[in-house]
């Protein structure tokens, strides 16, 4: 409701001149002594005065969010949801109207700075929060920008400084196209490798979640996310995405409160101490319970126990879903209800919510102190980020940011870094560039793929795929043979017969063979929503492989995906086999200087990568008893490939391991040894 106040008292004909200025001063938003206009008040000064001015409907709008105007999902691959959202009724009435707080998925920076003009007319002039899914670069951006490795891949360098450089760098490209608002890091701890979002996780270690995570959000934020290069970022999703029932995406998890305690909760409670301002909750049930209407979790301990001071948002649709799917709700209305009052301030997304919401409030259902909370933290994140005072963009700032030397040059830093030397029998690898001939096959050979998930399709000149950097890194007189092939159609019996027979004409065989995550591609087979049945590569990529190697030349396996492939044939068959990951847009050349012998592989497994399919879970950390008594049928139990496995170019020797005689149980463990490379050529050693 709209707040009055009655002035009392004589007021001279210069006096109520001067009232009659400073009246109409407020109402068209000039800034006044003691305003939420006058940037040099404090923030939470700020805050508070701008909330006093507020009426409900504007506080609850703050809680809205929209997709904006993103081109790539008008496509007729697009999800359903998401189409019918870009259709409904005029959203430019309800930014003018305050009734909108958030816009996601907003195409580029003009649209960005279309959807702030907006806003500036309303009655405050609040700005909005613009948000993107910046996993790993800015890749939902409809322009050419600065893709790094996923985040697997990003955990499998082991290096803290390389996650919040890229994180730092992503950041600058967002607040470049007017994007101030990042749902990352995925924070989940994976432990079903059939889940289609492994490769957008850090891996199965909480550890090493939690601290590649914390990187990140350093990266993103800096200290206070003050300064104009920061973004918000968003741990999420809370909390068991990665252990679900079947390995489906949103399923529900069914797990102890001691595994929670030490296994999923850990990476949340480091991302709060590292300062993260916004959380997300799963799509999925925990222990009976739906992640959004978990106030048990949600208030009582993320807020309560570990002293959360950010703001919640919900994921895609996941407050109506417990109307639709979890059925815990009669109505959307009594689902808004119930995930309000669990803790959620951001709906994500589209009508319905601010009506419902505004009638909750006004039954008395929801507390009118539930609505300052929520609006009142949404708020200090638009002061922090200075929206305020600069809420546009412009060209210049666009075309000086993205694409920036430093960050495509981190890009393939951190594609060299992030690459894995699974097997590499009699040392048939590197390669001689001066080799007579190579032939080169398999989906992700000359593919985007390399991107990985939460990308869109870049410009051909800005990404190096597999085949382009062998190319460029052999000798003139190297000859190249490539025979194209598909993620998923059957190969047909003349096109393995061509691959044995130009395979056999060639000098070595390298199959660039795995997954393709790559958002809104048709012939995708992993990734958000689309989990796996077997940890084989999709399609007739094996079929494509044995009839390769049956040419009786030797062979290189090239992997390239998100979740672990996991093949005994492949790991007792093939001579070298390179677990690439999605390396981003330099991926091809990193991947070709690890063959070529240009860089030594230095990473590192972040999870287990089971024998089959059935050998899940499989996880280094289990508990003593896991394997005491059951075996497997005609089948070790033992991973085709350990937690913190790789190979290199070179040796190392470990010696002088120094540990104190004595420690206590609430002592730090301190060690000391000595690492040397007794090989031939310079390497990393995790």
């Amino acid at each position: 409701m709209n707040s009055q106040k009655t002035i009392h008292g004589k007021l001279s004909c210069l006096s109520l001149y001067a009232a009659s200025v400073l009246l109409a001063a407020c109402a068209s938003g000039v800034k006044t002594p003691d305003s939420y206009l006058d940037a040099g008040l404090p923030v939470h000064a700020r805050v508070e005065r701008l909330l006093k001015e507020m009426t409900l409907d504007e506080k609850i709008g703050q809680m809205c969010s929209y997709v904006g105007e993103a081109a790539h999902v008008s496509t007729p691959n697009a999800d359903e949801e998401l189409r019918y959202v870009l259709s409904i009724g005029d959203r430019a009435d309800l930014v003018k109207q305050g009734k909108i707080g958030v816009f996601i998925k907003v195409a580029d920076y003009e649209k960005a700075n279309d959807l702030q003009r907006l806003a500036e007319q309303s009655r405050l002039k609040i700005p909005l929060l613009v948000a993107n899914d910046a996993m790993h670069g800015h890749g939902m951006y409809e322009g050419a920008v600065t893709i790094y490795p996923t985040e697997i891949g990003i955990a499998s360098t082991f290096d803290p400084a390389i996650a919040r450089r890229i994180a730092e760098y992503t950041a600058l490209e967002m607040r470049a196209t007017g994007n101030h608002w990042t749902f990352s890091p995925n924070i989940e701890v994976v432990r079903d490798a059939r889940w289609g979002r492994a490769g957008e996780t850090f891996g199965e270690d909480p550890y090493l979640v939690s601290v590649m995570g914390r990187s990140m959000i350093e990266g993103y934020q800096g200290d206070d996310f003050s300064r104009p290069g920061n973004v918000l970022a968003c741990a999420k999703h809370f909390v068991g995405g990665g252990i679900a029932y079947n390995g489906l995406n949103g399923a529900p998890a069914d797990v102890s409160e001691r595994t929670l305690h030490e296994i999923f909760f850990p990476p949340f409670i480091e991302a709060i101490r590292a300062g993260v301002y916004t959380l997300m909750p799963a799509h999925n049930e925990i222990n009976g319970i739906p992640c959004h209407a978990h106030r048990r979790y949600l208030t009582r301990l993320i807020r309560g126990t570990w002293n959360f001071r950010g703001f919640f948002v919900s994921d895609w649709m996941d407050i109506q879903r417990l109307f639709s799917v979890h059925k815990i709700a009669a109505t959307e209305k009594e689902a808004d209800k119930i995930a309000v009052l669990a803790g959620l301030d951001i709906h994500m997304h589209g009508p319905g919510f601010l009506d419902n919401v505004r009638e909750l409030v006004e039954e008395g259902s929801i507390p009118m102190a539930r609505i300052d909370e929520a609006a009142r933290k949404i708020l200090h994140a638009k002061f922090q980020l200075g929206l305020f005072e600069n809420r546009y963009v412009d060209s210049s700032r666009v075309q000086n940011t993205l694409l920036k030397k430093e960050h495509v040059d981190l890009a393939l830093e951190a594609a060299r870094k992030s690459i894995v030397l699974l097997k590499n029998e009699n040392h048939v690898l590197p390669l001689d560039k001066e080799i007579p001939s190579i032939f080169i096959t398999g989906p992700n050979a000359d593919s985007q793929a390399l991107l990985g998930d939460w990308a869109t399709v870049q410009p051909a000149e800005n990404v190096t795929t597999v085949l382009e950097g062998i190319r460029r890194s052999v000798s003139p007189r190297t000859k190249i043979d490539y025979l194209g092939f598909g993620h998923q159609a059957p190969p047909g019996d003349a096109l393995l017969r061509r691959a044995r027979e130009r395979a056999a004409l060639s000098d070595i065989a390298i199959v660039v063979a795995g997954e393709n995550s790559l958002r809104f591609d048709p012939d995708k087979t992993s990734g958000e929503n689309l989990d796996r049945p077997s940890l084989e590569p999709a399609g007739g990529q094996m079929d494509l492989l044995k009839a390769v190697k049956s040419s009786g030349r030797p062979v290189i396996v090239v992997l390239v995906n998100g979740g672990p492939i996991a093949s005994p044939w492949m790991a007792e068959n093939i001579e070298g086999i390179i677990e690439a990951w999605e390396p981003g847009m330099a991926g091809g050349q990193a991947i070709a200087d690890v063959i070529f012998g240009d860089c030594n592989p230095g990473g590192r497994l972040p999870l287990t990568i089971p024998r089959t399919a059935g050998h899940i879970q499989s996880f280094y950390n289990h508990k003593p008893s896991a394997f005491h008594r059951g075996r497997f049928y005609r089948s070790g139990r033992e991973p085709l490939y350990e937690f913190g496995f790789g190979l290199s170019y070179t040796e190392f020797r470990y010696s002088q391991l120094r540990l104190p005689g004595k420690i206590g149980i609430k002592d730090n463990l301190e060690f000391g040894l000595t690492i040397e490379n007794t090989g031939g050529l310079a390497g990393d050693e995790v």
